[in-house]
C-alpha cells in the first residue's frame, strides 16, 4: 500500500509537471504571436521625384486601434499613388498582406513579404494591412492613412466665410476701424448719422449706438486709447471720454493723426507756417524730419523688443509735405522719429494697410516655425490702387513682394484707405466640419462659392507650426485678418468686411 501510494504520488507529480510545461509552451506561443504582429516602424522609400525627404516623413503607429498615419499632412499636391512602404516588425511575421482599394471600388492584394518593393496606391483612402504571426496563430489588422493637405498650407485665404456688411445703420458712406485693447471699434456714417460699433470679435457680432460728432469732422482721423476717443475736426484735435456721445476740443492743432503711443496722440500740423510733429497731451512741437509723410500714412503697428526699453511704433507710405508719395517705413521709439527703410517697397503709395501677422519657414524637413511679419496691402500710386501684398520680417526695414499664395485672389478688388485688425478665433473639434452650424456667424457671413473656398475636409488633419502638443487639445486659436471698407478703383466705398487667415493656422495642432 505504501508503495502504491508512493507511485501514485509520483505519477501525479509527473502529470502536474507535464501540464505546467504545456501551459508555459502555450503562453510563449501567445506572447510570441502578439509580438510578431507589432509594427515597430513605417516609412516610405526615398523618392525625390515625388517629394524631397519623403523617407523622413513621420508616421504615428497606434497599436491599440491598429492605425498608422501621418498626423502632419504632406504638402498640397503630393502624389501618393506610387509609394513604396518600408515596414518593420518587432519580431517578424509569416504573412503581411496589403489590400488596396482602386478608384473603381475593386481591391488589389499585395504580398509584402515576397514583394516588399512594390509601389502602393494610397490615393483612394486607407490601405488595409493584415499581419499574421510566425506560427500562423494570430492575425492583426491595421489601417494605413497617408494624409495630404487639401489646399496649400501657406495660402492666405480670404474666402472662408468670406464677407459681411460693415456694421452700422443705413447705407454706409464712410468708416474708420481701429483696435483699442481687446476691442475693435468701427465708426461708420450713412451721411447723416454716425454709429459707434464695438466688439471684441467681429465673428460674433457688434453692439451699435448712434453718437455725435463735432462740426467739420474728419472721420478717417478717428483714433482710440482705451475708452478715450480722439478725432480731428476743423484742424483741431477733439476728445471724448463717454463713448463718443460728447466731444471737447483739446486746443491742439493737427492736420493728420499718426497714432496713439503710450497715451500720447501723435500727429502733424503746419498751422504755425512750418510742418511740426505735434502731440497730446501737449508737449513741445518738434520740427518735421526730412521726408516724413504728413498725410495718407497707414495705421500704426507696435513692436516690443526683448532688449528695448519701450515699444516701437511703425507706419508705412503716405505723402510728404511737398505732395510726393513715399514708400518709406517710419518708426517712433518714444523719443525720436526715423526712416528705418533699408529696402522699401518698390512703389510709393498712400492709404496702405499695415497688418501684424505670421508666416512660416521650414526649419528642417516637414518642421515649420512660425514667426512674426508685417503685411502691407493696397494703397494708391497716384493713378491706380495697388493689388500687391508685401511683407517684412524685420519690423519694416526690409520689404519683399509676398509669394503668389499670399496675394489677393482675383475676385477681390484693389483698395486704398481700408483698415485691418487681427483677432484670434477659438476653434474646437466641432468647428472642423464647415457644413455644421458650429460656426457662430453662419447667418451673418456670406460664403464665396469659388475655387478659394476651403472644402469641409481641409481641416480634418493638419500641421502645427509650434511643435507637437503635450496635452489633449480641445480648442486652439487662429488669428484672422479682418479688412474693413476701403475705396475701390471706381472711387466708391466698399461697404463690406472681409476676413482671411493662412490655411496652416486653421489646422488643428497635432496631438
Amino acid at each position: 500500500m505504501k508503495k502504491l501510494a508512493i507511485l501514485s504520488l509520483s505519477a501525479f507529480a509527473a502529470g502536474a509537471f507535464f501540464t505546467g510545461c504545456m501551459s508555459s509552451y502555450d503562453n510563449s506561443i501567445q506572447e510570441e504571436a502578439a509580438s510578431d504582429i507589432i509594427v515597430s516602424s513605417f516609412s516610405f522609400t526615398k523618392d525625390d521625384s515625388i517629394l524631397a525627404n519623403l523617407d523622413t516623413v513621420f508616421f504615428s503607429i497606434d497599436l491599440q486601434k491598429g492605425r498608422i498615419f501621418n498626423a502632419d499632412s504632406l504638402p498640397y499636391g503630393t502624389r501618393i499613388d506610387k509609394l513604396v512602404p518600408v515596414i518593420t516588425f518587432h519580431q517578424g511575421a509569416s504573412a503581411v498582406n496589403l489590400t488596396v482599394k482602386k478608384a473603381d471600388g475593386t481591391d488589389t492584394v499585395y504580398n509584402y513579404v515576397t514583394n516588399s518593393t512594390d509601389s502602393i496606391d494610397f490615393s483612394n483612402g486607407p490601405v488595409k494591412m493584415a499581419v499574421t504571426s510566425i506560427y500562423n496563430s494570430f492575425t492583426y489588422n491595421y489601417s494605413i492613412e497617408v494624409n495630404v493637405h487639401k489646399l496649400p498650407a501657406d495660402t492666405l485665404v480670404w474666402s472662408k466665410a468670406a464677407y459681411s456688411a460693415l456694421p452700422g445703420g443705413g447705407a454706409v458712406t464712410g468708416q474708420k476701424t481701429v483696435k483699442s485693447g481687446d476691442n475693435v471699434l468701427c465708426v461708420t456714417t450713412d451721411g447723416s448719422k454716425y454709429y459707434l460699433n464695438k466688439t471684441t470679435d467681429p465673428n460674433t457680432g457688434w453692439s451699435s449706438s448712434i453718437i455725435s460728432m463735432p462740426s467739420g469732422v474728419d472721420l478717417r482721423s478717428f483714433a482710440a486709447d482705451g475708452d478715450i476717443y480722439y478725432i480731428l475736426a476743423g484742424g483741431v484735435l477733439h476728445r471724448s471720454t463717454d463713448g463718443g456721445r460728447n466731444w471737447a476740443s483739446t486746443g491742439v492743432r493737427m492736420s493728420h493723426i499718426y497714432g496713439v503711443y503710450q497715451g500720447r496722440v501723435m500727429g502733424v500740423s503746419n498751422a504755425s507756417g512750418s510742418w511740426q510733429v505735434m502731440q497730446y497731451p501737449p508737449a513741445a512741437a518738434v520740427a518735421l524730419p526730412d521726408g516724413m509723410p504728413v498725410e495718407g500714412t497707414s495705421q500704426t503697428v507696435f513692436f516690443t523688443f526683448p532688449m528695448g526699453d519701450s515699444p516701437q511704433m511703425v507706419m508705412i507710405g503716405g505723402r510728404t509735405a511737398d505732395g510726393a508719395l513715399t514708400n518709406a517705413t517710419w518708426a517712433y521709439d518714444g523719443n525720436n522719429w526715423a526712416n528705418i527703410s533699408t529696402t522699401p517697397i518698390p512703389t510709393p503709395l498712400s492709404g496702405m494697410v499695415l497688418v501684424p501677422y505670421y508666416s512660416f519657414y521650414e526649419k528642417k524637413a516637414f518642421i515649420y516655425t512660425r514667426h512674426s511679419i508685417l503685411l502691407a496691402m493696397g494703397g494708391y500710386d497716384g493713378k491706380a490702387n495697388s493689388p500687391t501684398i508685401y511683407f517684412s520680417d524685420d519690423c519694416g526695414m526690409t520689404w519683399y513682394e509676398a509669394s503668389e499664395t499670399m496675394q489677393l485672389p482675383d475676385f477681390m478688388v484693389a483698395l486704398r484707405n481700408a483698415d485691418a485688425v487681427v483677432v484670434d478665433q477659438t476653434y474646437t473639434d466641432a468647428d472642423l466640419n464647415l457644413s455644421t452650424s458650429a460656426r457662430s456667424l453662419a447667418a451673418q457671413w456670406s460664403p464665396i462659392e469659388l475655387a478659394y473656398r476651403i472644402p469641409a475636409s481641409a481641416t480634418v488633419v493638419g500641421s502645427h507650426p509650434l511643435g507637437r502638443a503635450t496635452e489633449a487639445i480641445t480648442s486652439w486659436e487662429c488669428p484672422y485678418i479682418y479688412s474693413f471698407g476701403g475705396i475701390k478703383p471706381d472711387n466708391t466705398l466698399q461697404s463690406t468686411v472681409w476676413r482671411a487667415a493662412i490655411n496652416r493656422l486653421m489646422f488643428k495642432p497635432i496631438q
